[in-house]
């Protein structure tokens, strides 16, 4: 069993890379490679590392504005990193959820 100071430093890291914007997947990851536990321990931090997101948003008492504007940002950036690597699937997927969360397609 892992001792208690080691689980905090691997949820403080996956905290702040979370923070910074890499994906899920990215984080569990590195975890795995860089601190040596399983894909399913790194899955469990990487869950951890959310609650302490959802936690600092409770307490900094942010609006859903915000979020939504931060989540805009990170769409147009993947979007844009997409353009500059040519990969269309990159900046297909990117549009489609702005799409979802500006609703700007048209509906039916």
């Amino acid at each position: 069993m892992a001792k208690r100071a080691a689980v905090v430093d691997r949820v403080e890291e996956a905290h702040c890379m979370l923070s910074q914007g890499y994906s899920c997947t990215a984080v569990v990851a590195y975890l795995a490679q860089s601190k040596g536990v399983s894909r399913r321990t790194s899955q469990r931090t990487v869950q951890q590392g959310y609650a302490l997101i959802r936690e600092d948003i409770d307490q900094a008492n942010i609006q859903r504005t915000d979020l939504v504007a931060q989540a805009i940002h990170l769409l147009m950036e993947s979007a844009r990193v997409g353009l500059k690597q040519n990969n269309p699937g990159a900046v297909v997927g990117a549009v489609a959820q702005l799409d979802k969360l500006c609703g700007l397609g048209v509906r039916k």
